[in-house]
């Protein structure tokens, strides 16, 4: 038995050599299959973000970041068509894996929606919450590409291209409206407490 200090639980562990059933990864047995698994969470996670970001954008009062709400929003489902390129050359169809931190972040979210802050703060948590998806995305499109130039998989390597050239450009245009004014204006707040 493996452990990495600080990952599981002492009950985890004890659990683990005593062969009680623990929630484990799939195992894998070549690069192909872990490509495949990476790109199955993010398939899921382009669908969830182009169903649940139509609330979020309805809530945001400046025009800017609204309008990149809305585009990444769109985008979501090109980057599902280019997804789907990719898993008809890796000769997989989708399962439906979860991305647990998309999820995670989807979640704070909502939590945004239903907290009593003002529409300044509101705009500046909307903001951080799609950046910090969209590095997390990029994060992973940028492994799965490493993985797919390891494989030889060039024109699945050209899409997670395309597909990282987006989310690079709007962790780009958010740092520029938060700069121009979302997180200017939600600091004015503080002064005039």
């Amino acid at each position: 038995y493996f452990s990495c200090p600080g990952l599981l639980s002492e009950s985890q562990r004890l659990k683990a050599n005593g062969n009680d059933k623990i929630t484990t990864m799939k195992k894998f047995n070549n690069l192909n299959e872990i490509l495949a698994y990476q790109l199955e969470a993010m398939y899921v996670a382009e669908k969830k973000l182009q169903l649940n970001l139509t609330d979020c954008t309805r809530m945001i009062t400046s025009e800017k970041l609204s309008r990149e709400f809305k585009n990444y929003q769109e985008s979501s489902g090109d980057k599902r068509l280019k997804l789907k390129r990719i898993f008809s050359y890796l000769l997989i169809s989708p399962s439906d894996r979860k991305s647990k931190p998309v999820l995670k972040m989807l979640k704070e979210m909502e939590s945004i929606l239903l907290s009593s802050t003002s529409e300044e703060l509101k705009n500046a948590q909307f903001l951080g919450a799609l950046q910090a998806i969209s590095h997390y995305k990029t994060a992973v499109y940028s492994t799965a590409k490493i993985y797919s130039e390891e494989l030889e998989l060039k024109t699945v390597s050209d899409l997670l291209t395309e597909i990282i050239a987006w989310e690079t450009e709007t962790y780009a245009s958010l740092t520029r409206i938060a700069i121009d004014g979302v997180t200017r204006d939600a600091a004015m707040l503080d002064q005039e407490v």
